[in-house]
């Protein structure tokens, strides 16, 4: 299992300034490159378009299932807010189907502060099925559990031969995003990754993130 650092990243979390990330993030962009720079000057625009006025931490709605997931950079502790009925939602609309992985595989995923040990406030709700994240960009390619993580540690304590698991890479999961931050870091993140490793078939074809918000 991950080592928990939850409560730390719900603290820190509450301090994080989107737009001082934003800034430093498209600096760096710009002064990398040409081509970092063209996608620095679009990003300077959608920060100024829409993301100036948007309400961080997002407010997570009261009888709506979602998961906060903290990703750490030089500017502090970000929560990506993501929405667990809606993805369950888009599992059912696109007939996603499950994969099968013995629960030895997918241990790694669950971060042990996501798991309730008083098994006596454990309550039961498999309404929403067990699903893993997976990204280079928000998981450090690790998978990642973001709803079911005590099916899959019982399953595991349990010797259970296998369980079924809803895996999503990189942009399955954007859907899941409940707010606009989430998102637009998200794909600021990869288009910062790319501008940095100088990827010339990313930047030379416009395919940075930045030209298509």
């Amino acid at each position: 299992m991950v080592e928990s650092k939850i409560d730390y990243y719900e603290k820190e979390s509450q301090h994080f300034d989107p737009l001082k990330h934003f800034s430093i993030r498209i600096q760096e962009m710009e002064n990398t490159s040409n081509a970092g720079a063209r996608v620095a000057s679009k990003w300077n625009e959608i920060v100024k378009r829409s993301l100036r006025d948007q309400t961080y931490p997002v407010v997570h709605p009261i009888g709506r299932e979602t998961f906060s997931l903290y990703a750490e950079f030089p500017t502090g502790v970000f929560e990506y807010a993501l929405d667990i009925d809606g993805a369950t939602s888009l599992i059912k609309e696109k007939r996603i189907k499950p994969i099968t992985f013995a629960p030895s595989e997918m241990i790694a995923s669950v971060d042990e502060g996501n798991i309730n040990k008083d098994t006596s406030q454990i309550k039961t709700n498999h309404k929403n099925p067990v699903m893993v994240l997976q990204s280079q960009y928000l998981t450090g390619d690790q998978p990642y559990c973001i709803n079911g993580n005590h099916r899959i540690f019982e399953a595991y304590r349990n010797n259970e031969q296998q369980i079924d698991v809803y895996l999503f890479k990189e942009l399955e999961f954007v859907p899941f995003f409940y707010d606009t931050l989430s998102k637009a870091i998200y794909y600021l993140e990869i288009d910062y990754h790319q501008v940095i490793k100088n990827e010339s078939n990313f930047l030379n074809g416009d395919t940075a993130y930045a030209f298509h918000l």
